[in-house]
């Protein structure tokens, strides 16, 4: 590894294979002292996080805490003076989507690299008040905790909890019971790691607490079905219907045998393949959890020759799937092309001038398509 490449391991006595062996999915881990100020400057502060809440097509919340079990919440977008109104209450402010509107935040998974980048959901960015918080509560996915500034006091559980009991007549989603096995102070630059279903409630123990969570999120498997059976019926004409079974014995007016279900069984086995689940799985991934956004489509890529490079636009999403033939898919959709283009676009997030004019005219091709739709953006 070169010294210079950043890495959430190297102050500490984890390797990265024992996280991921140990820890990854499975249970909490905390990373003392990982980033530097200098290393988090490109996130957003205090007031730049209000600024962005008021901007109409971010989305953000604000909860209050009056009690243990009085949260209110409002959805943003939000005005400078509500902030002010703000002052006799314990709040707490979340922006999402800060990797979109902010590429720069996007450093950040520079230290994790180790994880597949098209789970990647969004850097989710919180700050408020004193004690500013939103609850004990679960979550579907993993985070990453990275304290930006200020303080905040973290108590989580060690072990997963399914199908929580629930606090009533609250707009969130929040426990009704909450023990913690752990409690710890983040300072800036640590970073708590917590996987799906572990219990956490986090609390602002200053005024200047700044916090961003990176989510890392995987699809549900009523997801999954829902969606590939939705997919894969949009290509089936009507005329292709169930036929009953040839029987030796007309069964009962109200049956259903056997028969019928080996029949159902065999038509749902005849629409699996690998090749359309591979189909629909890169487009699937590709566009999971986007948000809207309407790229330019009015640009001219300029002479390949005169452009130092090219990066993905920071609400694309890409990735690959490389077997005999490498298909690259892009926000919901699909292209053919070399392995090595789709690995720049997918890992590096961009592709340079030299490799630019070594494409062949296929890719070449294609990497104009990218540019004029908006998904790829030239380096200053």
């Amino acid at each position: 590894m070169p010294l210079n490449k950043p890495s959430l391991f190297k102050p500490t006595t984890l390797s990265k294979d024992c996280f991921l062996a140990e820890y990854w999915h499975k249970k909490p881990f905390l990373f003392k002292g990982i980033f530097t100020q200098q290393q988090l400057r490109f996130l957003p502060n205090k007031e730049e996080l209000i600024k962005l809440s008021c901007h109409p097509d971010i989305q953000s919340r604000i909860v209050t805490k009056s009690s243990e079990t009085q949260y209110d919440v409002e959805i943003g977008p939000f005005e400078k003076e509500d902030f002010k109104e703000l002052n006799d209450f314990t709040w707490n402010l979340l922006v999402s989507d800060v990797d979109k509107w902010q590429p720069k935040s996007l450093e950040l998974l520079k230290y994790f690299d180790f994880i597949r980048n098209w789970i990647f959901d969004d850097i989710m960015i919180s700050t408020g008040s004193i004690g500013g918080t939103v609850g004990p509560h679960t979550d579907h996915y993993d985070v990453f905790l990275i304290q930006v500034s200020g303080q905040r006091q973290w108590m989580f559980g060690h072990n997963k909890i399914y199908d929580p009991k629930l606090l009533t007549d609250v707009a969130l989603k929040l426990l009704n019971q909450f023990k913690a096995e752990e409690d710890c102070i983040l300072n800036p630059g640590d970073v708590l790691y917590l996987p799906p279903e572990v219990a956490h409630y986090g609390i602002a123990a200053s005024d200047d607490c700044v916090t961003c969570s990176l989510g890392m999120r995987t699809p549900s498997v009523a997801e999954i079905l829902t969606d590939f059976i939705d997919n894969t019926a949009q290509d089936l004409s009507e005329n292709n219907r169930f036929e009953e079974p040839t029987f030796t014995q007309q069964p009962a007016i109200g049956e259903i045998t056997q028969q019928d279900v080996e029949k159902v069984k065999q038509i749902l086995i005849e629409n699996i393949n690998t090749n359309n689940i591979t189909q629909w799985l890169g487009k699937y991934l590709s566009n999971y959890r986007n948000i809207f956004h309407e790229f330019n489509q009015t640009k001219q890529l300029p002479a390949i020759d005169s452009i130092k490079g090219l990066y993905l636009n920071s609400f694309t999403k890409a990735c690959y799937f490389a077997a005999q033939e490498t298909t690259l898919f892009v926000n919901g959709d699909s292209y053919p092309c070399n392995l090595h283009l789709a690995q720049l676009l997918c890992n590096d997030k961009q592709i340079l001038a030299d490799d630019l004019h070594q494409l062949n005219t296929e890719d070449k091709n294609l990497v104009k398509h990218l540019y004029q739709n908006g998904v790829l953006e030239e380096i200053d």
